[in-house]
């Protein structure tokens, strides 16, 4: 990293801040810090919701995968375009048309208020684990790529994303996501450009070695639950998995609802699907080209750097020209911020909308509400960044945690949405009831090694047994009140409940 490269860094988080102090100005109540006042053109959103899922672990997994398997992990976007396919169709008119602020204000509406309350809740404590796991793999990123210590790296990736989140407002967090994905994009060209000047024949001489060793082979049609490589697994475990965060987080539901239509929600959607496409594939074709570089450089790679350290280990190694460097690390702040901004936002929005603004009597002034969502950034930044710390003193690995708990909440979060929209007799006791009942099914099971499948297929078991029980209790116990039904199921026009 020379002067050049801190530079381009050093510029990076100043545009980043500069766009949420330039947003604040527009800040003056919650719609418009929560929706953007819905005037954010469709296209910025759909970039947005692909930055949001892309994050450090992304940028660095995504070329790990690539040179250790090809191709393969491209399928994964067969599922994430299964997921967006039925949101758009199924719950994203909804949500849209009711002009809701968060996706469990539709809970409340189709069920009750505690239903609502259950849905929230599963959301922001998955968000809540997430959070301190996201700042500390990208801080790790950081710190190796940059020379700063573990600890600085959080201090400096925390406080820059805090800052410009709680000034902007969504507007902030989608601009700078616009930002964030060309910066990742170009600082991916840069690693592929640096690969390419580093072997003799250039781009050519990579290609022509990685196709020699099968790493061009994208689709594997074997029937194997436990690999998430094989298109079965991609299209139905991961495919439903999509389906509930595309559909149920509030992250990517912040964003349709931030649309000023259901034609432009759609459009937003289809984007953020055809953007994390492109972006999965250019990731993937980096590390591919790094196997190729390391293939015909061979011995100039240390045993054990595979995976996700290839990348790190070539930008601080390898002769890389200068300003590419710099591209590359803005890339791996851009990919953290991108998610941990989101988280932030996401985290404030269902706190102030879900619960104090649910709760709290008598109503507040909507400047209250816009100071109190911002003192709730501040501060979920500030535990994200102990969060971080503890888990760099224990260095405790909380992947697999997190990969259990995102399947054991939004699981049985899908199944609920599932009864509110396509089962008019569903009701609000079948779904919370349901929904508890599923998911401590999953947390026993999972804790006993008693499910007969591999964690990826948790939410395609999850989502139907909510339903199952869901519609048991609820056939049990009263149908749904005429109002919690018209309008808010696909059929609740044309048929009454009971």
């Amino acid at each position: 990293m020379g002067a050049i490269d801190w530079g381009i860094v050093a510029l990076y988080a100043a545009i980043l801040v500069g766009i949420g102090v330039y947003a604040s100005r527009k800040q003056g109540n919650t719609d418009e810090y929560f929706r953007g006042g819905r005037t954010i053109p469709w296209w910025a959103i759909g970039i947005s919701i692909m930055a949001t899922s892309f994050s450090a672990a992304s940028l660095l997994g995504g070329p790990g995968q690539g040179y250790s398997h090809g191709l393969l992990w491209l399928q994964m976007q067969l599922g994430d375009l299964l997921g967006y396919g039925l949101v758009i169709a199924i719950f994203l008119p909804f949500f849209i048309r009711l002009n809701i602020t968060t996706a469990y204000e539709y809970l409340e509406r189709r069920f009750d208020a505690k239903t609502r309350s259950l849905g929230s809740l599963c959301f922001l404590m998955f968000v809540v684990a997430r959070l301190g796991a996201l700042l500390y793999a990208a801080s790790l990123v950081v710190a190796e790529v940059t020379g700063l210590t573990v600890s600085q790296a959080i201090i400096l990736v925390g406080v820059v994303s805090v800052v410009y989140t709680v000034f902007g407002g969504i507007t902030a967090v989608v601009w700078t996501d616009v930002l964030q994905f060309f910066m990742i994009f170009i600082g991916i060209l840069a690693g592929i450009w640096a690969a390419s000047t580093g072997v003799d024949g250039g781009f050519g001489a990579l290609w022509e070695t990685a196709s020699a060793a099968g790493k061009f082979q994208a689709v594997d049609m074997s029937w194997d639950p436990a690999n998430i490589r094989t298109l079965p697994t991609a299209l139905i475990a991961y495919g439903i998995l999509a389906f509930a965060v595309a559909g149920t987080n509030q992250q990517s539901v912040q964003r349709y609802v931030s649309c000023p239509d259901v034609a432009s929600g759609r459009k937003a959607a289809l984007l953020g699907w055809f953007t994390g496409f492109v972006g999965v594939s250019v990731t993937l074709l980096l590390g591919i080209l790094l196997f190729a570089f390391y293939s015909i450089n061979a011995g100039s790679l240390p045993e054990g750097v595979t995976g996700d350290k290839i990348l790190p280990y070539f930008i601080v190694n390898e002769n890389v020209p200068v300003g590419a460097a710099g591209l590359l690390v803005a890339a791996v702040f851009a990919a953290a911020m991108s998610s941990i901004d989101s988280a932030l936002h996401a985290l404030s929005t269902c706190i102030t909308v879900d619960f104090y603004r649910r709760y709290s009597k008598p109503e507040k002034s909507e400047a209250h509400y816009l100071r109190f969502s911002q003192i709730l950034i501040v501060v979920w930044g500030a535990l994200g960044i102990l969060s971080a710390f503890y888990v760099a003193s224990t260095g405790q690995d909380l992947l697999p945690f997190l990969v259990k708990y995102s399947t054991l909440s939004l699981g049985p979060l899908l199944g609920i949405f599932l009864m509110g929209v396509l089962l008019p007799r569903a009701n609000g006791n079948g779904a919370f009831y349901g929904g508890i009942a599923a998911g401590l099914v999953l947390a026993i099971g999972g804790q006993f090694d008693l499910l007969p499948f591999p964690g990826i297929w948790r939410s395609a078991f999850s989502a139907p047994l909510t339903v199952i029980f869901g519609m048991v209790i609820s056939l049990l116990t009263n149908p749904p009140a005429k109002h919690s039904v018209m309008g808010l199921t696909l059929w609740g026009d044309k048929s009454e409940a009971g």
